[in-house]
Order: C-alpha cells, then structure tokens, then sequence
C-alpha cells in the first residue's frame, strides 16, 4: 500500500509539473499571440483608421464639421499633408454622417470651363461611387442620395440613390480647370456642390464652404498607441459587416470590444506599441517589392502600375471577391500611401508610380535624378509629376512643414516656364539643390528618400496601348 501511495504522488508530482509547464508554455503563446493579432489588427483596420483620422483632421484644423465642405482656393502645399496628395489642383473634401437619416449632394453638370472629378468612399474606404464625366452623373450633373444602412423607406425620383453599408461617407473631388479656363473658373464652378439632408430638400440651408488653404491640414495616420484607441471607437460606432466577424472577434485578444470601454494595462500596451511598429514595417515591405501590388507598365520600365493580380483582387479597390477579403493587398497594396481610389481605374486619370531609377535602386534624396518628358504627352487635360516623401507618403517638406511652401511637384501647367529641349521635351531635375540654369525645372527631394507619381489626367489611347512610353527615372549625380 505504502508502495503504491508513493508511486501515485511521484506521479501526481509529476503530472503537476507537467501541467506547470503546460501553464508557462499557454502563456508565452498567448503573449505572442497578442502581438500577432494587434499586428493583424493594423493591417486589417489600414483603410479605416486611414479615412477616419482624415475626417477628424478636417473638424480638428478647419473646424469644419458634417456637410460642411472643405474648398482650397489653390493648389497644396507641403503644410498640407495628405497621402499622395496632387499640388495642381485644389481639392474639395466634405464628409457625411447617415445616422441622422439619408443626404443629399448634389454635383452640377459639367461647366464650360471646368470639370469636377472624384469619388465618394464609405467608412471603409471603400469607392462607392465617382461623380462628374467619368462618375454617375457623366457630366450631366445630378443629385446624389445616400442611405444608411438597413434604410427601407421608399426614395424620392430624380435622385441617384446610394446605398451604404456604414454610416460615414467621404468625398474627395477635384475642380479641374477645361477648355481653357482658369483656377478661378474652377474655384467657383465647384462652390455649386450642394450638400444637405434629404429631409431639408425642401428648403436647404446654403451650403458651408470653408477654405483649406490658408492653414495646415494634418490627416497622416499616426503609427502610435492612438491607432488602437481609434480602432476601439471605430468598432462601436459603425455596423459589423459579415465579413469582418472573424477579426471582430479576435479584437478581443488585444481588449477592443463592442460596447466595453478599450483600457489596456501596462503590459498590453507595450505589445500594441511593438505591433504598430510591425506593422508599419511590413506595409511598408509589400509597398516597395516589385511585383506584389505593382508591376511594370512597359516591359523593362521602373514606371509601375497596378498588376492585373493585384486589380483582381481589388475588385473595384473594395478588395473583397468571391474568394477572399484581401488584407495585406488592401494595406499595403494601397490604403498605406493613397486615399480616395476612384472606382473606374484610369477613366478620369492614371497614376504611374516610380520608386527607382533606371539601374532598379530605390531613389535617393541625397542624389540628382532627371525625368525627360516628351513633348507630347497622351493626356488631355495635363500632366504632373509629383515628389513624395518615403517616409510620411506625403509632400516633401523643404523645411518644418507647417511653413514650408517649397515646390512638391511640376506639370504641364509649368511647361512654359521651364527651359525645354530642342525637340520640346522637358527636363525635370529632382534633387536637395538646383542644377545651375535649371531652378525653373527643379522639385527638392531635401535630401529625403523619395518616390514619384507620374499622372496623367484625361489619358488617352496612346498610353493605353503602349505606344507611347515615359523614359525611366536616370541618376546624374
């Protein structure tokens, strides 16, 4: 009996230690599943976070509130941090609430000498509609509807409904100048958008425009702690659509949850800052490698588009197909460095990204690097190319950015003021100083790591088929 008694403690013993080790093994998982799934977190929420950091700025800096709309009476400057913003064209921006019932936007018909270009996104980023001659409308002009989620009550005619599936809506447009007209022409044109809710369509009070210019604007996603507290809010204020489920639920693992307050400890902070920073990294990694969300334009080009893999898994740049919901390609692809895609790919423009030089190096802002534009450009309404900054994916600032008011980017507009070649070509030099006898052909890199967007608005058959090609990138110095 003795014998026995022993024998059984001698096991108990050890199945205790046993499952002590079990305890500690649970544990170290459950650390480093947390990182994991804060990492996943990010990722997946990329697009969210990226739209809803960018309405609040637009309350925060402009004191701008639901339907106001926010118009710049001129082109961006570096004060202005955007992602991937355009510094030809001043932009509009307006952003709408549904929980208080559907809205009106109305966008006039296309006017002799400007054009309204844009789209709308909901609170995924996700386009929903574009408007002007490319959207909608087709130029005609026309009253935009948006409903709220689950809205069941019949929709008045004449209204071109939209249906949402969350509650914020926002809008990116841009007044471009047509037919030889002038900024003004544009500024004015585009102070004919209406926005109001549907129950005032009686009698709608004027719309609030207010100037972006004058004031910095700061809507970059903030890679800190304030993600997740972001994440917490945007997950108990809009609707659970089916197929966030899954990740709605392992939220939980990181202490987001619908309906409880979001209040990490010591410890679990410390994860989310390690995370955020992860997954920065590795948005960063699937933007810069060729061939994951963009591939070669022309063969043996460094000027990249969009690959037809990563368009079908765009899917309309919603990124849900019949198969999957593509996070990393929805991120790091491209709600990382862009906002408002619009939902015809290339029918009102067409970006063309260059990260490298002809010899395939990522640029460098401590280098000269010269663009040859060709004379003749296949793009109706103009072209640009634009300097980003590597790091923030916004203008490059040529000092602290609340004041710099450097030149970010030359386009078709500037072309007569550059000095161009015998054969009409133009010579752009981007680098920390001017080549001498070229300061009116030069955009600062400030020494900063860099990449460009080569844009061409209204494009035409010429680029499509190929035929017509932009030389690469080459480094001079």
């Amino acid at each position: 009996m003795k014998k026995l008694i022993a024998t059984g403690l001698l096991a108990f013993t050890a199945s205790s230690g046993m499952f002590g080790g079990h305890a500690a093994r649970a544990a170290d998982v459950e650390d480093r599943l947390v990182r994991s799934r804060a990492v996943e977190a990010v990722i997946w929420s990329m697009p969210a976070i990226s739209i809803r950091e960018f309405v609040q700025a637009s309350f925060k800096d402009y004191g701008a509130t639901w339907n106001d709309v926010i118009l710049w009476s001129k082109p961006a400057l570096p004060r202005h941090e955007f992602l991937t913003a355009n510094n030809q064209v001043p932009y509009m921006l307006t952003a709408i609430n549904l929980r208080g019932g559907p809205v009106v936007v109305e966008i006039p018909a296309a006017g002799e000498k400007a054009v309204l270009f844009g789209s709308f996104v909901d609170n995924w980023q996700a386009p929903i509609v574009d408007v002007g001659p490319s959207g909608e409308d087709e130029g005609k002009g026309g009253k935009y509807l948006f409903l709220p989620p689950g809205y069941s009550e019949p929709t008045p005619e004449g209204y071109i409904s939209v249906r949402m599936q969350g509650y914020m809506v926002a809008g990116g447009l841009r007044p471009v100048p047509a037919n030889g007209g002038t900024a003004q022409d544009a500024h004015a044109y585009a102070q004919q958008v209406k926005v109001y809710p549907l129950a005032d369509a009686a009698a709608p009070k004027p719309t609030r425009f207010i100037d972006g210019y004058p004031k910095p604007f700061h809507s970059l996603p903030v890679y800190d702690s304030s993600w997740f507290r972001e994440l917490a809010a945007f997950v108990n204020d809009e609707p659970v659509r089916e197929r966030d489920k899954v990740m709605i639920g392992m939220l939980s693992s990181i202490g987001i949850e619908r309906g409880r307050p979001f209040e990490p400890d010591a410890k679990l902070q410390r994860e989310l800052d390690s995370a955020i920073a992860d997954a920065r990294s590795l948005m960063e990694n699937y933007f810069v490698t060729p061939g994951r969300a963009l591939t070669p334009w022309w063969p043996d080009s460094q000027w990249n588009a969009f690959s037809p893999d990563a368009l079908k898994k765009a899917n309309g740049f919603t990124y849900e197909t019949n198969d999957a919901l593509w996070l990393d390609a929805r991120a790091g692809g491209l709600f990382y460095w862009a906002t408002f895609a619009s939902k015809k790919l290339g029918a009102g423009t067409f970006y063309l990204m260059g990260l490298r030089d002809s010899a395939g190096k990522l640029l460098d802002g401590r280098s000269t690097y010269r663009l040859r534009v060709p004379a003749e450009v296949p793009a109706r309404e103009f072209w640009s190319a634009i300097v980003y900054d590597a790091d923030t994916k916004a203008f490059v600032c040529g000092g602290p950015c609340e004041h710099a008011d450097n030149a970010v980017g030359l386009s078709s507009f500037n072309k007569p003021d550059m000095k161009q070649n015998a054969d009409g070509s133009v010579d752009i030099y981007f680098a920390p100083t001017a080549p001498a006898g070229f300061e009116k052909n030069w955009v600062t890199t400030a020494g900063k790591n860099f990449f460009l967007i080569f844009r061409l608005y209204g494009p035409e058959k010429p680029f499509f088929d190929r035929s017509w090609k932009l030389p690469d990138v080459e480094r001079v110095q």
